[in-house]
């Protein structure tokens, strides 16, 4: 039996299609730099020491988390046994290499439809303190493919950021003329 995906399923599907593929290529890049320490550096931290094969590990479950439905703790499970992370450091790998790859994957996608014009950097609520978070927010509406304050085009900007992007502004529809 065939069932038909509405159109909304299909978006969702796509987008998690473009996750993956950025999973794929980027997945576990930052683990092991001061960026996990909460600063916006990519340089090599004392806290979060990473080997390149557990990096490569981490690509490979988290590419394969999007290629299949997998929950939190599966995903958590796979990265302890994998990189010999605590329970609480998988869990914070797989929540925030999967906020990465799906706001990057959002993003790929708005690029690909050609609609979207400018995005914000909607704060969550979840959110202590203050971070780079408001600056990003304060910013206002930016340019689709142009990044924020941070330096960051979507969130995450640091560990355990909840934030996400939101569309701001929509492209005009070009208008044919017709006769």
């Amino acid at each position: 039996m065939t069932v038909q995906r509405t159109n909304t399923s299909r978006v969702i599907s796509d987008v998690n299609q473009i996750a993956m593929a950025w999973a794929q290529e980027h997945a576990g890049e930052r683990l092991g730099t001061k960026w996990y320490d909460g600063e916006t550096s990519m340089e090599p931290s004392e806290k979060w020491p990473v080997s390149e094969l557990v990096r490569l590990a981490i690509r490979k479950i988290m590419t394969e988390a999007f290629s299949k439905e997998t929950s939190m703790s599966e995903l958590t499970e796979s990265i302890r046994a994998a990189s010999g992370f605590t329970k609480e450091q998988s869990r914070t790998v797989a929540e925030t290499e999967g906020s990465l790859a799906m706001c990057h994957g959002n993003l790929a996608a708005w690029k690909r439809t050609g609609i979207v014009k400018s995005i914000k950097w909607r704060k969550s609520s979840l959110h202590k303190g203050r971070d780079v978070c408001d600056l990003n927010a304060n910013a206002g509406s930016i340019p689709l493919g142009q990044a924020f304050p941070s330096g960051d085009e979507v969130p995450p900007a640091h560990i355990g950021c909840c934030c996400c992007p939101c569309i701001a502004e929509l492209n005009e529809p070009k208008r044919t003329n017709s006769v």
